[in-house]
């Protein structure tokens, strides 16, 4: 029996004409250029099993994914299909799994011990403390060993030199010193992290020919999975063990990994470095509405970098776009919620741009007993400086005598008090006594301190009056709070658009509550409610950012925060070219969260409608 007519008769399998043709190929270099919901997967898969079920394979089939989740899923498809017949003959693995076996077999035979880093934040955080001990701002948050981690990340993969980070946009200050000190950490310590295994497997390979011949003989056929989010190094690897036989899979269209050194251009490039490959289409989206195939569509197309290519639907036309604008994000979080309780047995994908719009609609979905999931832990709202800042503002405000308080935001108002009178502070062993007693009973500063002293007291006892939301306007700009944010941005160490949205966030918190207590008990309710919803897997209804929901579909989908300069982002210092580059990438992302949806879009605006929006307005105009 001919081998598709077999997936069809024992499994059900039934592939289009493009399908067929794509999982057809058999020996050289092949690019299938998919479009969202075009059944790539299904492509890859059912490859490898005719490739196999015809006797076209000798060795083994090395199916490269770049996700634990989408590795797995690949495995269970395979066997699903296939059962175990050609358990021997196939591996499906992430590029991360498939180099560290290179790294682990390497080091043993060399007699080399080392340890896996899995967690780099400690390690991170401490040489991060170390390189700003003599700054003024020494305190490190989470957001900033987050970006220096990216940042190594994005380095690595790219395979750049690290003393050209200005080069990419990096703006922590001194990164390559930064750079040096973790690597020697870790070559003392005898640690690889997770960059390691890429970099000291390139490396093998590029310097055994034996050790490239034994993974070649080991896999005649690679197959490339999700092609548009390999990186610089990650295709090198792949180029050193394919043996000019390999099959790629992606859409240049869904390249939306740049900040982890996702390098698409591979693939726009697939003509020149692979002069005799064959080039396949799926432009089928099975998944979608038509009026949203066609949207999305009009929209991508504004892409100049990009294939140009058919993206076409067999689905019927049924529901419109859906676009609503709103007062505030405050706005935006209650329409959402009076619009679920009128689903019954949907599923719903909240998606957005950045991990913090969640939180307000979080509160709101709770205040009004909506089940609801986050694919993501939003801890890291949780330990944002920001939240910690305006947290010491109150309890200084509830209790002056609260010393670990003022030493946190001594510094971070109009008043510029120095670390001596902080120290002056914390080290007095009068505890009966506020802390701007203890400061105004010092009687070595200059006449105009202790005016400031003064204002300052005034102004912390004057927040107890106000409530809380009111309390934080109040924070940010009468004690200049927004000041000091400004100055870090400056240093490149934190991002001043979230710093403003996590205070918008508090105070949309706080607007339910009548004073500081109630609004400080609030928040650690609500980082318990945040906590569970990351365990509420069953629930119809998802919050998460367009990066995670990647790959997975929703019968509705609203798109949040479509504000002007937040998505996409302000241009800020970069030039033309880098900034076209941004906006591509950021118009794929907004094209990757259009097309999650199955059965109903819907794009909310709570402020000045950004530019996609435009744009995607201005495309279904076009076609009217």
């Amino acid at each position: 029996m001919e081998y598709f007519d077999l997936l069809k008769s024992i499994n059900g399998i039934e592939l289009n004409d493009q399908q067929i043709k794509a999982a057809s190929f058999d020996r050289g270099n092949a690019l299938v250029l998919s479009t969202a919901g075009s059944g790539k997967t299904t492509v890859t898969t059912v490859r490898a099993g005719r490739l196999l079920y015809e006797n076209k394979c000798g060795g083994k089939i090395l199916t490269i994914t770049f996700s634990k989740m989408a590795a797995g899923d690949m495995y269970n498809r395979f066997y699903t299909f296939f059962g175990d017949s050609h358990k021997n003959k196939t591996d499906f693995l992430t590029i991360h799994a498939f180099s560290y076996k290179i790294v682990r077999d390497f080091f043993r035979r060399k007699g080399v011990n080392f340890e896996l880093l899995t967690n780099n934040y400690q390690v991170l955080s401490e040489i991060l403390k170390s390189h700003y001990s003599n700054s003024y701002f020494n305190y490190v948050s989470d957001e900033e060993v987050e970006n220096l981690s990216s940042s190594i990340g994005f380095i690595n993969n790219m395979m750049i030199d690290p003393k050209e980070y200005k080069d990419y946009g990096i703006e922590i200050k001194g990164f390559d010193k930064i750079y040096e000190a973790y690597k020697t950490y870790k070559s003392q310590n005898q640690l690889i992290d997770f960059d390691d295994m890429l970099l000291y497997a390139h490396k093998i390979l590029s310097n055994s020919s034996n050790q490239r011949e034994n993974i070649k003989r080991q896999y005649e056929y690679v197959q490339i999975d999700e092609m548009q989010d390999t990186s610089k190094i990650q295709h090198e690897i792949i180029k050193l063990i394919s043996d000019n036989n390999l099959f790629m899979v992606g859409d240049d269209d869904q390249a939306i990994y740049s900040f982890r050194g996702s390098y698409p251009d591979f693939m726009l490039d697939f003509k020149n470095i692979y002069r005799d490959g064959e080039i396949f289409y799926l432009d089928n989206n099975y998944r979608s509405d038509k009026n949203i195939v066609e949207g999305a569509k009009r929209f991508i197309e504004k892409n100049k970098k990009r294939y140009i290519k058919e993206i076409n639907t067999t689905n019927k036309k049924e529901n419109e776009i859906n676009i609503i604008k709103v007062s505030s994000r405050s706005e935006q979080a209650r329409y959402i919620t009076e619009e679920l309780r009128k689903i019954n047995g949907e599923t719903v994908g909240i998606l957005f741009r950045y991990n913090i719009s969640a939180m307000i609609l979080a509160n709101n979905l709770y205040e009004n007993s909506i089940n609801f999931y986050i694919k993501e832990d939003k801890s890291k709202f949780f330990s944002s400086p920001v939240l910690y800042d305006v947290l010491a503002f109150l309890s200084l405000a509830l209790n002056p005598k609260d010393k670990s308080a003022f030493s946190r935001i001594y510094y971070k108002s109009y008043t510029y008090f120095t670390k001596g009178m902080c120290k002056i502070v914390t080290d007095s062993p009068r505890d009966d006594l506020t802390v701007f007693d203890i400061l105004d009973n010092y009687k070595y500063f200059d006449y105009y301190v202790y005016d400031k002293i003064r204002q300052f007291k005034m102004d912390i006892n004057y927040i107890n009056k106000l409530r809380p939301n009111d309390a934080i306007r109040f924070i940010k700009l009468e004690l200049e709070y927004i000041n000091y944010l400004e100055r870090m941005q400056d240093e490149g160490r934190n991002n001043l658009s979230n710093s403003l949205h996590i205070l918008e966030i508090l105070e949309e918190i706080g607007s339910y509550c009548s004073n500081i207590k109630e609004f400080t008990e609030k928040i650690e309710n609500l980082q318990g409610v945040i906590k569970k919803a990351s365990e509420n897997i069953a629930a119809n209804v998802t919050l998460t950012t367009i990066h995670s929901a990647k790959g997975l579909e929703y019968d509705q989908v609203y798109i949040v925060d479509n504000i002007d300069g937040e998505f996409p982002s302000d241009r800020k210092n970069m030039n033309a070219e880098n900034y076209e580059r941004l906006l591509e990438e950021e118009r794929r992302i907004f094209y990757v969260g259009i097309t999650r949806a199955k059965r109903k879009l819907n794009i909310i605006i709570p402020d000045r409608p950004s530019l996609f929006v435009n744009e995607l307005l201005s495309a279904n105009k076009s076609n009217c």
